[in-house]
């Protein structure tokens, strides 16, 4: 106990960084892991020269956030006051510029798209990571209303702050484009995946998940919480034009969209070629990539697909929509196509898996490719977006 009193005694001469860690403290989310995946290569990178301020609205029973929390550089922060735990969407967006003041909190990152108010008052500088304006999008089905607010908050917090980070140059370009920020202004800082993707399968895992999920012998993956943006359903249309024995695995929750797909996949007479899973850890995942033969994403509109860069360290090789941010995730040997060309998606799973060479370069470029997003790199490339506004923690 003295050590733990005695090491943040020290910490309090070094720089305290402030993170909005709303997303951080859920059970599974694309933002939940990303945030996760920040924390945590930050405060490896930067173990005696920086302190770290987790602030969320609530108590968190994440088991992954928890072991972040633990760290002696790290700490978890909530609302100050009954009044504020019971409003915490009011708390996020005003009175914590006071708790951050009081926590000697010097720069604050938000990782969720938006920042509060008052942070210039107390000389507080600001970082927002923007990972997606697919609600802006006229491809998509969103509330109006919702939308229209969601972009007012954006804006705002663009505007005021200091420094903004995006996860691929294609969401820097639409930032620039919609909201007319200076391009200066922007970080683009690519995130990488979970180091468990890059370890060697372990056989029994493999074969517990296969049953477990009742899984073919043959099947193509894809992945993300399923709307009408993934496009899913072209995927659908390409398998029809496959071999019968291979199949496709969704990892998603069930929503309506799922329903849509398997509604589909009936009036195709592929409903047995379709799966969808919910794996229960990220163990089950890892293996459900290893188990994939080919990693086919087709979403429309994304800030950054991280799990392209999954697949491509797992080592299967992946194919993704042509002209969006998956170029930058996949890199130059991934095979990209048309959005809605179902049978050139086809022939390319087919070549993909009919090919060994082809096959065997996409996998060996692709491991290659894929390092460039690993957390330190990450890490190294935040501290000098912090440098930019004179906050450096490697003084």
């Amino acid at each position: 106990m003295r050590m733990r009193i005695y090491t943040r005694i020290i910490m309090k001469r070094t720089s305290t960084i402030g993170f909005n860690v709303r997303h951080a403290i859920e059970d599974d989310s694309a933002l939940s892991s990303y945030s996760q995946y920040i924390i945590d290569a930050m405060s490896l990178a930067c173990p005696r020269r920086a302190y770290f301020r987790l602030y969320a609205d609530r108590e968190s029973t994440n088991k992954s956030y928890g072991t972040l929390v633990e760290r002696h550089n790290v700490e978890a922060m909530l609302p100050d006051g009954r009044v504020w735990r019971k409003m915490p969407w009011l708390w996020r967006q005003y009175p914590i510029d006071n708790d951050l003041r009081r926590g000697d909190v010097e720069l604050y990152h938000s990782l969720d798209d938006t920042l509060p108010y008052g942070l210039s008052r107390h000389n507080i500088r600001s970082i927002v990571t923007v990972h997606t304006l697919d609600y802006l999008s006229t491809r998509m089905l969103q509330n109006p209303i919702k939308s229209a607010y969601r972009r007012i908050m954006t804006h705002s917090s663009l505007r005021r702050a200091d420094r903004i980070i995006t996860l691929s140059e294609g969401l820097k370009h639409d930032i620039v484009e919609m909201f007319g920020i200076d391009s200066d202004k922007i970080d683009v800082i690519y995130r990488g995946c979970e180091s468990i993707y890059g370890e060697a399968p372990d056989a029994e895992l493999l074969r517990e998940t296969k049953e477990k999920y009742d899984l073919p012998e043959r099947y193509i993956l894809t992945c993300g919480t399923q709307h009408q943006r993934k496009n899913t359903a072209v995927i659908l249309e390409a398998l029809t034009l496959t071999n019968d024995d291979l199949h496709l695995v969704i990892l998603s929750e069930h929503t309506p969209y799922t329903a849509r797909l398997q509604q589909r996949a009936k009036e195709l007479g592929i409903t047995p070629r379709l799966h969808i899973v919910e794996p229960s850890t990220l163990e089950e995942r890892v293996a459900l990539y290893h188990l994939a033969e080919v990693y086919v994403h087709m979403s429309l509109y994304e800030g950054f697909a991280t799990s392209i860069v999954e697949a491509l360290t797992v080592g299967i090789p992946v194919i993704a929509a042509r002209g969006t941010t998956h170029e930058e995730a996949g890199g130059p040997h991934s095979t990209y196509i048309d959005s809605d060309d179902a049978n050139s998606l086809a022939e390319a799973i087919e070549q993909l898996n009919s090919d060994s060479a082809l096959r065997e370069q996409s996998i060996t470029q692709g491991r290659s490719y894929a390092t460039r997003f690993r957390p330190e790199v990450a890490a190294y490339n935040i501290l000098n977006c912090y440098r930019r506004i004179n906050v450096d923690i490697d003084e």
